[in-house]
């Protein structure tokens, strides 16, 4: 009799252990869609916890914590950004924050006109400040060729990137794009920063699609025939307004590199990173034999072009007198 009492306590114990250990490893994270967890170099395993209760991933913080103690995981983290997903079994997210199985981010790099806008738009998006990215652009002696080598996409990239690994990606990603399009710049007999700089006066020129080849085709006829660009976005860029609506003869006396009423040939470096239409607009440049555009004065967006001068001030002058109009200084 006592031997079955000893018996049916320890199927009992047994039994209680089996279901304990099934709710662990069954045990699931509480979210209805994903939510990204960010761990940081000075995150502690208390202030990871305070995370995944403050947005709502845990159901049950001791099961959390049998897990984390059970793999190691309460004494390193590494940082990251970590996914977690609806119906993840807590044991599922313990090895994922334990083995750094991140979750990439889809980093879209779009348009910036100045470096420090880069790096503030960059540091948004990953871990690193954007401070720390303009340092490291210094000491590698690339914040001037900056926007010579960021190709604007998506790309997917971690969180915790260092600085220095980010620009060697960009650099990267700047080589495999431009040499697919090697046939391209042969054809059309520009280099790559002649590209560059070209599609990023057409960024600044217009947003309308259909016009930013012919744009395109009006610049490099201009540099062809060794006439100055005489391009309005260069001025905004040397003067570091980018908000002026109405270029005087004041303005084009600036003297920078930049300002192409007074200097011969492209600018120096780019003025923004320009779009991918940008560039594909350059690369497949409207041939034609216009010299000069200027905006419709219906404020379309859109532009009068001329092949000559006389045109162009006939442009000109109706352009200016819609501006006077409407008193746009």
């Amino acid at each position: 009799m006592k031997k079955r009492i000893i018996i049916s306590v320890i199927l009992f114990i047994v039994l209680l252990l089996l279901t304990a250990a099934l709710k662990i490893w069954f045990a699931e994270v509480k979210v209805t869609e994903r939510t990204y967890i960010y761990i940081e170099p000075q995150t502690t395993y208390t202030e990871l916890g305070k995370q995944l209760q403050e947005k709502g991933i845990l159901k049950n913080k001791t099961l959390f914590n049998l897990c984390a103690k059970a793999f190691g995981y309460d004494k390193v983290l590494k940082t990251g950004r970590y996914c977690a997903e609806p119906n993840m079994q807590i044991l599922t997210l313990v090895s994922r924050l334990k083995h750094g199985r991140q979750s990439p981010v889809r980093l879209v790099i779009g348009k910036s006109r100045i470096a420090e806008d880069f790096a503030e738009k960059m540091s948004q998006n990953l871990m690193f400040s954007a401070q720390d990215l303009l340092t490291e652009l210094q000491k590698e002696g690339k914040t001037d060729s900056l926007f010579f080598f960021i190709v604007p996409n998506t790309y997917e990239i971690y969180w915790n990137v260092s600085p220095k690994d980010f620009i060697s990606r960009m650099e990267r990603e700047s080589v495999k794009f431009w040499q697919s399009k090697m046939q391209q710049l042969r054809t059309i007999g520009l280099s790559r920063e002649q590209v560059i700089i070209i599609a990023s006066i057409v960024e600044e020129e217009t947003n309308e699609q259909s016009e930013k080849a012919r744009i395109a085709g009006v610049y490099i006829n201009r540099l062809n025939k060794g006439m100055p660009l005489q391009a309005d976005p260069t001025i905004k860029y040397a003067l570091k307004n980018f908000e002026l609506k109405r270029i005087t003869g004041e303005h084009l006396k600036v003297s920078s590199p930049y300002n192409t009423y007074r200097t011969q040939g492209l600018p120096p470096s780019p003025i923004c990173i320009p779009s991918m239409s940008s560039l594909n607009a350059v690369l497949n440049y409207e041939k034609h034999n216009f010299l000069f555009f200027c905006a419709r004065e219906d404020f379309s967006g859109f532009h009068n072009f001329a092949s000559n001068a006389k045109e162009h001030f006939a442009n000109s002058r109706k352009y200016h007198q819609e501006l006077n109009k409407r008193n746009i200084n």
